[in-house]
This record gives C-alpha cells, sequence and structure tokens, in this order.
C-alpha cells in the first residue's frame, strides 16, 4: 500500500510524464528538504505566534492589535488558498508559479524588516499601519503558495512522499526550536528594537537564500492541460466536488468536527497557570509541543507512506480526545507534558495528513483545486472554535470547554474511521481519446 492513489492515477494516464520526473526525484527531493529546512529556521525569526506578537506589544501597548495579528495571518493563511489552486489550473509547469510566489514572499518579509527600521524615524502609529499592510501582504503569499507547492511536490514525488513530509516535520521542528533559542538570545543581549531588528533582518536573508533552492528543482511539462476557466467557475465547482466524490465530502466533514475540537488547545496552559503551572512551565510546554510535533510528524509520515493517511487522520482524532482527556484531569507536571506531546502530535497530523488525503482523493488534474478547497471549507472552523471557547470558558470553566473539545474529537473519529482509504479502491478508467483525463 505504500503506492499512492493519486500516483497510480497518474501514472495510467501519463505514465512517459511520470517515467521523466522519477529521473529527478532524488534532485527534487534534496532541494525541497534544503529549501524547507532553510526556511523552517528562518521563519521562526518571523513568529506570529511569538515574536510578532511582542513587536505590536512593545510597540502599541494594545491587545487588540496583538489579536489582530494571529487573525491577519489566519485570514491571509488561508483566504487566497483557493487564488492559488485556480492560478495552477492551465498550466503545463508548476515551478515558475511556485518561484514566482516564493520570491513575492520574501518581498514581504523584506517589507517587514525595512518598516522595523522605521522605529524611531517616523511615529509609531505610522509604523504600525506599514507594519500591517507588510505584514498582511506577507501573509497573502503563504496562503498563496499552498496548493502551488502541493501541486509540484504531488506531481515530483511520486515514490515515498511520506517520506519527504516526515523528514520536513522532524527538521523543521528541530530547526525552528534552534531557530527560538537563537531568537532568545539576540532579543535578550540587544535592547528594542535592535534584538527584534536583527530576527526581522536574519530571517530575510535565510529565506532569500532557500530561493537559490527553489530555483534547483527539475520539472517537466505535463501532457494533459486543460483550459483555465475563470476564477468564479473555479468557486462554483466545490459544491461538485463534494456532491461527486463522496469519499472526499466524509474527509471534510471529519475534519471539519476534528478542526473544531482544537477549539481548547489555547486554553490548557492558561488553565494550568491557575494550579500546576508557572509562567516558566508555559515556555517548557511550547518546548514538548514543538519536538512533539516534530519527532511524532517525522514518524506519522512514515505510517502515512506504508499504511495510508486515513489512519494518520484518525490516529489525529485519538490524540486530540487524549490531550483534552488529560486537559480535564491534569493535576501534575507529567501530565501536563503528556498533554502537550499528544496535541504536538495532532497538529502534525493537521500539517501533513490533510494534503496528502486531498492530494490521494483528488483526479489527476484536479489536484490543486481539492488542495485549495479542503484548506478554504476547513478554515472557519480553526478561526472559529477558539472565539467560541474564549467565550464558552467565562461562562463554564475551562474543564467544560476541554470536555466539549474532547466529544467533538471523538465524533470526528467517528466521521474519519468511516472515511474509505483511497488506496483501498484505486479505480482508473483511460478515455480512448489522446489528452483526455479520466
Amino acid at each position: 500500500m505504500a503506492v499512492s492513489a493519486d500516483v497510480a492515477r497518474l501514472a495510467a494516464v501519463a505514465p512517459d510524464y511520470v517515467r521523466r520526473m522519477g529521473h529527478h526525484q532524488r534532485r527534487n527531493f534534496l532541494f525541497l528538504m534544503l529549501d524547507s529546512g532553510t526556511f523552517a529556521f528562518a521563519i521562526s525569526l518571523l513568529s506570529e505566534t511569538t515574536i510578532i506578537p511582542a513587536f505590536v506589544q512593545t510597540l502599541s501597548g494594545s491587545s487588540v492589535l496583538v489579536g489582530l495579528v494571529a487573525a491577519t495571518f489566519a485570514l491571509g493563511r488561508y483566504l487566497p488558498q483557493l487564488v492559488g489552486a485556480h492560478l495552477v489550473r492551465g498550466r503545463s509547469r508548476r515551478k515558475p508559479l511556485l518561484l514566482a510566489i516564493v520570491i513575492a514572499e520574501r518581498v514581504g518579509i523584506l517589507a517587514i524588516a525595512c518598516t522595523a527600521q522605521l522605529i524611531g524615524v517616523l511615529d509609531s502609529s505610522t509604523v504600525l499601519v506599514i507594519f500591517f499592510i507588510s505584514f498582511c501582504a506577507y501573509a497573502m503569499t503563504t496562503g498563496l503558495i499552498g496548493p502551488v507547492y502541493g501541486d509540484f511536490i504531488a506531481k515530483a514525488l511520486t515514490r515515498g512522499r511520506g517520506w519527504y513530509y516526515g523528514c520536513v516535520q522532524l527538521l523543521g521542528g528541530l530547526l525552528g526550536f534552534s531557530a527560538a533559542l537563537v531568537a532568545e538570545h539576540l532579543i535578550k543581549t540587544n535592547p528594542f528594537p535592535g534584538g527584534i531588528q536583527l530576527c526581522f533582518w536574519l530571517c530575510f536573508a535565510l529565506s532569500f537564500l532557500s530561493i537559490l533552492f527553489v530555483s534547483g528543482l527539475k520539472e517537466e511539462a505535463y501532457p494533459h492541460v486543460e483550459p483555465r476557466p475563470s476564477f468564479w467557475s473555479t468557486v462554483a465547482e466545490i459544491p461538485g466536488l463534494l456532491r461527486d466524490n463522496p469519499a472526499y465530502g466524509r474527509f471534510i466533514l471529519a475534519r471539519a468536527f476534528l478542526a473544531l475540537s482544537t477549539l481548547g488547545i489555547g486554553f490548557v496552559v492558561v488553565d494550568g497557570m491557575g494550579g500546576v503551572l508557572t509562567a516558566s512551565d508555559a515556555a517548557l510546554m511550547a518546548a514538548v509541543f514543538i519536538l512533539s510535533q516534530a519527532v511524532l510528524g517525522f514518524l506519522l509520515g512514515m505510517v502515512g507512506n506504508y499504511l495510508g493517511w486515513k489512519l494518520v487522520v484518525v490516529i489525529g482524532g485519538v490524540l486530540i480526545a487524549v490531550g483534552m482527556a488529560g486537559a480535564m484531569i491534569a493535576d501534575s507536571m507529567p501530565v501536563y507534558i503528556a498533554i502537550f506531546a499528544a496535541l504536538g502530535g495532532a497538529n502534525a497530523v493537521t500539517i501533513i495528513a490533510d494534503p496528502n488525503m486531498s492530494i490521494e482523493l483528488a483526479p489527476t488534474d484536479k489536484t490543486s483545486l481539492y488542495l485549495g478547497t479542503t484548506s478554504t471549507l476547513l478554515a472557519p472552523f480553526f478561526i472559529v472554535g477558539p472565539l467560541m471557547a474564549g467565550a464558552l470558558a467565562d461562562v463554564v470553566g475551562y474543564p467544560v470547554v476541554f470536555g466539549v473539545a474532547g466529544m467533538l474529537a471523538l465524533a470526528g473519529l467517528t466521521l474519519a474511521l468511516r472515511v474509505r482509504e483511497p488506496r483501498t479502491a484505486i479505480t482508473v478508467e483511460v478515455v480512448g481519446q489522446p489528452g483526455v483525463l479520466p
């Protein structure tokens, strides 16, 4: 079962293309790993969960603006996904579009670094306005690139794709953890804004280096290219994807429940701070979360590679349920460590299983559309869930929030078990007309 369902379909409709791309597999794997590793270290110096909020809080003193950071990144990360998916359609090659968005992303990082240099030159309000414009531009490129990058990987890595996703999780987690230590040193030894400015410029330098690795990727022209429809025609296809592909519809339903079940994760430390945990323990829990995501992400990548990605989705549901059950009864440091180890693994599932299930469930010519649709449909559940939990917590308390999250996870787990494993029902119907996709 190590052969992905999408690869079987691709080999049936374009065997010569698969053979030619196979010649570049080792090179592409190496360059994709170098790009991912370099960028993982770089982007940890521009973390939207730690460094950017600290920058905005110090500059403005406004918790509202700090909240706006998370909202801006979430909207930028998810809303442009369908646009990125649409731009891939009608192209025989993905690399030129991928490289263009990568360069645009680095321009956004450069703009953020330049904005930080304006502190002391312009008043703080003006600097904040320019910063949020720059940050929004950067966040949008992270959304645009998702379906393009995923579609390229689907075509470039036809063997052992789970190894790639697993190694990226392991390498990215370890490098991200190391970068966090570097950032801590820079900020601690250089008074504001010097330390954060250094972080931003180092991020830009390393991210610019990764452009060279993307440039080194090899790609063959895909032989079956259909004309690109209008953007609104692309959007109008989404209901049909769910209607005509029941397995994909069941996957989205299961993932929607599991996405909503993450609503309690951000409150586990807050609840613990009222008893067992101290402020410094929060940093320890963050480290456990990152390292667990790295290690379990690698192991789950192997599971997906050899046993299928449905099993990974199911394991993700189990991990969330276990984490939320633990949060309801946590009364010691070891329990909290176990909770965050489980939740780190669950986060890895979101990162690696969602794209791979989408790729394997998608027809060969609609990979990018499925990737963009998955992110777009699940985005509201990831965004609205924590807001609902925050409102509930003030009324019923954190244990009830964790209980609700656990029940949602169990519901998602039950639905995930009913999703068909794509590799168990590979059917390829080749139409006897050249250039026609099944």
